[in-house]
């Protein structure tokens, strides 16, 4: 039995992984793995359980699926077999539509030039640059995002991905200082949580907010949507990974 064997890996890893797991597999035993990784799940699945109920409180196990049926299954939020949906809303991928001939082809490098064109992106560029770290070099292309738009960067643990995140968002320099970088604003969440507040979740969030954590505006904004009254009775050092 593995529990989220892929937690804290990267995308090569994760692969590995899962290899070394269906190898344990042999004609006289079965391996049951928890987890939260749907591409890895489907890699490395035979059948699939999903599982639904309200955190803290209760679960339910499906019967098992085929992959495919469960991984439909679970973003459908419907289990038609037994006639039962436990989600409200579907989960879906599909990109949202834009206005290409509006400007998606189209290059904006000014505010003077986004008003001209009356252009919807806003497109900002960084510069090449290095960045060396001790023995570790990173070289990046220069390159350009928009607004409206998501970019994730793949690859392997320590080849730099969270160096170029940190030169972005101004936290280090890079070897050549007086290079310019875009200027935004910018909300960076650190990849590691290591909870060190004695107490209950209420009283972190009174600590951290005062008054204003009780207001109804953060009520129906962050604690409903994300069921944290649900924590605040929770001591802090005792939550689980994806509750922190």
């Amino acid at each position: 039995m593995f529990d989220e064997p892929s937690s804290y890996l990267d995308v090569k890893q994760r692969l590995n992984a899962s290899r070394m797991i269906r190898s344990q597999l042999s004609h006289n035993n079965y391996v049951i793995v928890v987890e939260h990784d749907l591409s890895i799940l489907d890699y490395l699945s035979d059948f699939i359980c999903c599982l639904y109920g309200t955190p803290g409180a209760y679960g339910v196990v499906t019967m098992p699926f085929s992959v495919r049926e469960g991984i439909n299954i679970f973003l459908a939020g419907f289990i038609p077999t037994e006639n039962m949906r436990f989600r409200d809303e579907e989960l879906s991928f599909k990109v949202s539509e834009t206005d290409e001939a509006e400007g998606a082809a189209e290059v904006a490098r000014t505010a003077e030039d986004i008003e001209k064109k009356g252009l919807k992106k806003v497109v900002l560029y960084y510069t090449s640059m290095t960045k060396t770290l001790g023995p570790f070099k990173l070289t990046v292309n220069g390159g350009s995002f928009s607004s409206s738009e998501i970019i994730v960067m793949l690859g392997q643990n320590g080849t730099g991905k969270t160096t170029l995140i940190k030169m972005l968002a101004g936290l280090i320099k890079p070897d050549d200082e007086k290079l310019e970088m875009p200027k935004l604003s910018i909300s960076l969440k650190p990849q590691t949580i290591a909870p060190k507040f004695t107490g209950t979740v209420k009283d972190l969030l009174y600590t951290k907010l005062k008054d204003s954590w009780s207001s109804s505006i953060f009520k129906t904004e962050v604690l409903m949507p994300l069921d944290i009254d649900s924590l605040l009775d929770n001591e802090v050092q005792t939550l689980s990974g994806g509750e922190l």
